[in-house]
């Protein structure tokens, strides 16, 4: 092509860019390419930018591979066009290969240096966190933009709407750093994302408020996907509230208007769904599957949810299936692989008694924990406490969690990981029920050492220590309990705990604080509820498992009560009447047996008494008196 030609076709390629027309810049680019020009990899990277702008990022992969060469080549200048397309196609293993390339240091230290270069890079990556479940780097990074964002390189509503999304799934990452962008009534979408942080932490009034100022703010805008998004949130909370009536109101006021092979439907039909009791006895699971259109589901993957709402949805499938009696195939998720081991020990998961397969379970989990207790253990553990509790065996699910907890401090405490934090808060739970105090000190000490090993690590799970303060508090330990709480009101930042702050603090108790703890308390109520006694031990189900060490008690009981009878029987026993010498023999054997005379007309059986009367009756030896002779009689002759 001659040289007035590329000439024009880059004056093309300016003019398309200026008034966004997209797919004449992309076919303008491709025929750059194709025909040759001097800068390859500003035309490439102009076509990539065209394509994503029509969010056709199949496509744009399709150009990566096409044009190879100036991929090779040129690579590094249109690096950020390539992580944005890899991280909308889900594509984690190209994503990561690439983002090490080019930021080789890690978070902290690329923090240090300049950031104006690679703040594309580090807002996909942000995203591609987000979506991918890594949540504390995704605002940790949100955070750093916004707080170099002094040239005004991005819009503040947006960063604060970025910073406050990972808040939404992980609100405990607000211990870890306050916020740093403040909140702007003006923008629905902020409001709406603060909604989220407030549902998260159980504020289900403040989120409603919210919701309701976002509505309004979406709706005087017109933009018609925003306020269903809002809507659907809306009917979330309500349903979080029990207000069931208004939320399903508005669910199938969304499914009218929705088209039925968006995502967006799927999610409103399986909220909708939700509000249904399901039984394991009564439910068609097979028709309930189809129903929820699963197949359309998974051809959505993590392109159209988040890492939260897509983990939701599996998990809800996976149980759906394996209720059905699907065989259920191993995964990566613990989860999969519990499922896959359950549905292979259990003969029918829908009518096999939840005794035997406590039973079951109870001896492959004891097996499989003195293997090891990393992997996917704590799934089987899980599964088998649960079955443990709707039968009731305590002592069962206490026993197999301690044996847990044993084997996972074995060597050190210094490994100590969500599964022993999970299992820690199931056993004390399981101490309350069962009234074992004992026990429960035991555990608190362990963990003691279990804190002083870790050091300022426990501030990586707040919520679980401060749980062990105050179970400390609830046995006594008043000295340990403030001094764990006050290391942990070190690592709180913000507003802090009040009820935490309350208990640390030197200060006595103000009466106008104590009455504010008691106001919600109803009196009346509480007159009107009554009392309820204690059960006594007598009263207990003998149909309930009992431990090997109740079993011993009770049989040195039962000795001592045999003790105690055969020293009474030797007070008041006739040192002159001796014992009888056939007593070795079957009472019926016996010479001083008599029948009853009911018992007389009874079947005689070889090896049994009889009276004389019989005797005499079988004896063949003494003949009877003769029969008397009969006449025969003459048969009439008949006539010839």
């Amino acid at each position: 092509m001659a040289k007035d030609s590329l000439t024009n076709l880059l004056s093309q390629l300016n003019i398309q860019l200026s008034q966004d027309e997209h797919p004449q810049v992309e076919q303008t680019c491709l025929k750059l390419l194709d025909s040759g020009c001097e800068d390859p990899a500003d035309v490439f990277r102009r076509c990539l930018v065209a394509v994503i702008q029509q969010d056709k990022y199949q496509k744009a992969l399709h150009y990566l591979k096409k044009f190879k060469h100036i991929d090779e080549r040129f690579g590094r200048r249109f690096a950020l066009e390539k992580l944005y397309i890899f991280y909308k196609l889900n594509k984690p293993d190209e994503f990561n290969t690439l983002y090490k390339d080019v930021i080789t240091d890690d978070l902290d230290t690329v923090f240090k240096k300049d950031i104006e270069s690679l703040r594309g890079i580090l807002h996909v990556r942000a995203q591609y966190c987000y979506k991918n479940g890594l949540y504390q780097e995704a605002f940790k990074i949100y955070q750093h933009l916004a707080s170099h964002n002094g040239k005004n390189q991005d819009s503040k509503i947006e960063l604060a709407c970025n910073e406050r999304v990972p808040l939404s799934v992980a609100t405990e990452l607000m211990n870890m750093s306050p916020l740093v962008t403040p909140t702007d009534e003006s923008s629905y979408d902020l409001l709406f994302n603060e909604s989220f942080i407030m549902t998260s932490l159980g504020k289900y009034n403040e989120a409603i408020e919210l919701l309701e100022k976002a509505l309004q703010e979406a709706i005087n805008e017109g933009y018609q996907n925003d306020i269903n998004t809002i809507k659907l949130q809306f009917s979330f909370v309500l349903q979080m509230m029990g207000k069931t009536a208004k939320s399903k109101e508005i669910l199938k006021s969304l499914l009218k208007e929705l088209k039925t092979d968006s995502p967006f439907y799927l999610i409103c039909q399986n909220n909708l769904n939700a509000f249904s009791d399901f039984s394991k006895y009564n439910t068609n699971f097979n028709l309930l599957l189809r129903e929820l259109n699963v197949e359309r589901l998974n051809t959505f993957n993590l392109q159209s949810f988040t890492h939260e709402q897509w983990s939701n949805i599996q998990r809800n499938i996976l149980f759906l299936r394996l209720f059905s009696n699907v065989k259920i195939h191993s995964g990566d998720s613990i989860l999969s692989k519990t499922a896959h081991k359950y549905s292979k020990l259990v003969d029918n998961v829908t009518l096999e008694s939840y005794k035997t397969q406590a039973k079951k379970l109870y001896h492959h989990a004891t097996k499989t924990i003195l293997s090891g207790t990393e992997g996917g253990t704590i799934g089987i553990l899980l599964l088998t406490i649960q079955l443990l509790i709707t039968e009731k065996e305590w002592e069962n699910a206490i026993r197999i969690s301690e044996l847990f907890l044993n084997e996972s401090w074995k060597s050190s405490f210094e490994k100590f990981n969500d599964s022993q934090a999970i299992v820690c808060y199931i056993l004390f739970e399981l101490y309350k029920i069962k009234g074992r105090n004992h026990s429960k000190d035991v555990l608190l000490k362990k963990l003691g050492s279990v804190r002083t090993q870790l050091g300022g690590k426990i501030q990586e799970n707040i919520p679980f220590w401060r749980h062990v303060g105050f179970e400390l508090l609830s046995i006594g330990n008043a000295k340990e309990s403030k001094a764990l709480l006050r290391v942990l009101s070190s690592f709180i930042k913000g507003n802090g705990d009040e009820l935490v702050d309350r208990i640390v603090s030197s200060n006595p108790l103000d009466i106008a604080q104590g009455i504010d703890l008691v106001r919600d308390i109803d009196v009346d109520e509480l007159i009107k509820l009554g009392v309820k006694p204690l059960e006594s031990s007598a009263k207990r189900n003998k149909n309930n498992a009992v431990s090997k060490v109740q079993k011993r008690k009770a049989l040195e009981l039962k000795n001592k009560r045999k003790i105690k009878r055969v020293e009474k029987f030797l007070q008041s026993r006739d040192a002159s009447k001796l014992p009888d010498p056939e007593r070795w023999l079957p009472l019926r054997d016996r010479s001083t047996y008599r029948p009853k005379k009911k018992q007389q007309g009874a079947k005689q059986t070889q090896g049994g008494a009889m009276n004389k009367k019989s005797e005499q009756a079988l004896d063949i030896s003494k003949k009877g008196k003769p029969a008397a002779n009969k006449k025969v009689k003459n048969k009439k002759k008949g006539r010839k």
